[in-house]
């Protein structure tokens, strides 16, 4: 399966996710299916994160997004949340900084090395920092976070490694330590997001390409307008609810 493959799949699993979660609350199986949705975000996002050319331009946009939405939905619900687009920021200072950290080193550039690597821990200090201390409800907490950066993290040969350090870098175990990171979240955030592991079997397809058309911005568009229609059909079935919200 492509990148765009995943991503689609992971959009139609989130829609599920989110109409049970706005529409249909009694239904626990779409919330079960829609366990599905963020292993596959965070999988394509690590990877598009790798490839991406215009970092800035991405992380920009992300942020943007993720502050936007959150601010609503913290509106709609009463309490300060951090959504999947803040996670997803979050992580790619991560990735970025564990990206700089390996191409100083495999670079022999010791100045850039020890300052990459007084980013990194800066970066995970601000992730800490946000998830487990500022009172923001970070979609999937610090285990979110870190779980994208778990698919590049023994990726060594891109950067000029070779011999046993070069062969890390494998599907197999990308796919091991993905799980394992996965199966964490799963443990900490109760049994239905156990669901979240049938995911994998999907990455395993995974055939490292993107797939024949541009689609990187589709979950950027996806995401806002796929709650903004779902809250409209809430309120026109609920038109209490707005004038509450108001009052």
């Amino acid at each position: 399966m492509s990148g765009n493959a995943l991503k689609l799949l992971a959009c139609i699993f989130m829609f599920v996710d989110h109409v049970g979660m706005i529409l249909l609350p009694g239904v626990v199986v779409l919330r079960a299916i829609g366990r599905l949705a963020m292993p596959l975000f965070a999988f394509t996002f690590a990877e598009g994160c790798f490839y991406s050319r215009h970092r800035g331009r991405r992380f920009a946009l992300i942020l943007g997004l993720g502050l936007v939405t959150s601010a609503a939905m913290s509106f709609v619900e009463g309490v300060a949340q951090g959504n999947i687009l803040i996670t997803l920021m979050l992580a790619s200072l991560v990735i970025y900084a564990l990206d700089a950290l390996k191409r100083s080193a495999f670079a022999h550039a010791w100045k850039r090395t020890v300052l990459s690597s007084f980013a990194l821990v800066a970066a995970l200090a601000f992730c800490v920092g946000v998830c487990c201390f500022s009172g923001l409800e970070v979609d999937y907490g610090l285990g979110g976070v870190l779980l994208p950066a778990t698919v590049r993290l023994l990726d060594f040969r891109s950067y000029g490694a070779k011999g046993a350090l070069g062969t890390l870098y494998h599907p197999v175990t990308v796919l091991l330590l993905f799980t394992i990171g996965l199966l964490v979240i799963a443990l900490l955030s109760g049994t239905l997001q156990l669901f979240s592991l049938c995911a994998v079997g999907f990455i395993a397809l995974y055939s490292g390409t993107q797939g024949r058309y541009r689609l990187k911005a589709l979950f950027y568009v996806f995401y806002p307008a796929h709650l903004a229609l779902l809250g409209a059909i809430y309120w026109i079935l609920h038109p209490g609810f707005l004038a509450a919200l108001f009052a």
